[in-house]
């Protein structure tokens, strides 16, 4: 078992631009969690005093009044940026596809890998159609993409070793994926922006996932393994052993880093590294799915102040998330039967957070409307309600 303190120095290569194919420049940086402070809520009052001059009845606007609220003391300003999106989705290749924990073939995460970058599958329409920035992030595919790629290059290893018998990274690898994610992060948020999805891409990525609910929460495998890619029940069946025999060789580990170190992808050490880079320089997390909601918890662990600054977009419908959002004490925006995971389901969500931002930030008062202000009457009366729903 390795002693987890500040992580040491660790060669990553360096991106010059989300936007570029391929970096070449090795560089050494010390990869230290950074730290988060809580969400302002000095603006809070004044934040709902802007909501009450609305032309509108108090409250009458339910969690978008919520919404807006939650960012201007994330952003800490009273008028936070309405803006395009940033999706970062990290892709890697997983180990414990070999024990036949997945009906997908190994493959497609490198093809799909490949489809987003052109704008292709679900998570490409859905970034076009909604106005937000992709970037296709390799911190582990078991594939050598071309020059002419547009997926960035952050390949730590050629996927993880399953995770059955031995830990599936070694500290080393995990250093690197965690900083790959804080990297990606400092780069888009050093240009201004101040949104954040963070999607993932990798067969087999459920089962590393399951695997650190188990061990984060103590539910049972079953209680936190889904069928993922759709299998059929002998597919189930040899999931849910393969992650039993595995947590009954290795243990269930109560230490996040040592837990995602031997159960985890990269691409969910990344998200996580990602999250708390995010939450560090105060900027908005939209939390997808199951898996990112995975990642989202460890973060926690190691940085409880990190969930102030955490929305979470969508309750998936694969087996174990319901109990991970309960355990994390949250209640999603939407519930749409989703299991896609690749950042769908906060790109989804995106358009209701960006009308709760423009509600809060254009819509007119009483006094510009000419409107009888209803909510001066009420607190005139005595009947204003202080109690916000």
């Amino acid at each position: 078992m390795e002693s987890w303190g500040l992580p040491t120095v660790a060669p990553i290569l360096r991106m010059d631009t989300m936007r570029s194919s391929r970096y070449t420049e090795f560089m050494s940086v010390q990869i230290r969690l950074p730290e988060v402070v809580r969400r302002s809520r000095a603006l809070d009052e004044l934040a709902w005093n802007r909501w009450d001059e609305k032309v509108k009845p108090r409250f009458s606007l339910g969690r978008l009044e919520h919404i807006a609220v939650e960012i201007v003391g994330m952003i800490g300003s009273l008028t936070p940026p309405i803006e395009i999106p940033q999706l970062i989705l990290f892709a890697a290749d997983h180990g414990i596809v070999s024990e036949g924990v997945s009906s997908s073939p190994q493959e497609i995460t490198w093809q799909q890998c490949e489809n987003f970058s052109r704008g292709g599958g679900a998570i490409g329409l859905l970034c076009e159609q909604n106005g937000i920035d992709l970037h296709v992030v390799d911190v582990g595919v078991a594939y050598a993409f071309p020059s002419s790629s547009a997926v960035i290059d952050r390949k730590v290893a050629w996927g993880t070793r399953s995770f059955l018998d031995s830990p599936a990274m070694d500290k080393r690898q995990l250093e690197e994926a965690i900083c790959a994610g804080q990297l990606s992060v400092r780069q888009l948020a050093e240009r201004g922006h101040h949104y954040f999805v963070f999607g993932e891409m990798g067969i087999g990525n459920t089962s590393s996932a399951s695997a650190l609910m188990v061990c984060l929460t103590g539910n049972t495998v079953e209680q936190c393994t889904g069928r993922g890619a759709g299998m059929d029940d002998a597919g189930y069946a040899c999931k849910c052993s393969s992650i039993a025999q595995a947590l009954q060789n290795q243990g269930r580990l109560d230490e996040p880093l040592e837990a995602l170190r031997v159960y985890g992808g990269f691409e969910i050490a990344a998200m996580m590294g990602a999250m708390i880079e995010a939450a560090h320089r105060r900027c908005v997390v939209l939390v997808d799915g199951f898996i990112a909601t995975v990642a989202a918890a460890l973060a926690q662990r190691l940085r409880p102040e990190v969930m102030d600054y955490l929305i979470f977009c969508h309750e998936s419908a694969e087996s174990g998330h319901a109990l991970l959002l309960s355990h994390l004490s949250v209640t999603p925006l939407l519930s749409l039967g989703m299991c896609l995971g690749e950042g769908s389901g906060a790109a989804v969500t995106w358009p209701v957070i960006r009308n709760a931002l423009q509600l809060y930030v254009d819509m007119n008062s009483f006094t510009a409307a000419q409107v009888t202000d209803s909510v001066s009457l009420l607190r005139a009366k005595g009947d204003y309600c202080h109690e916000r729903r």
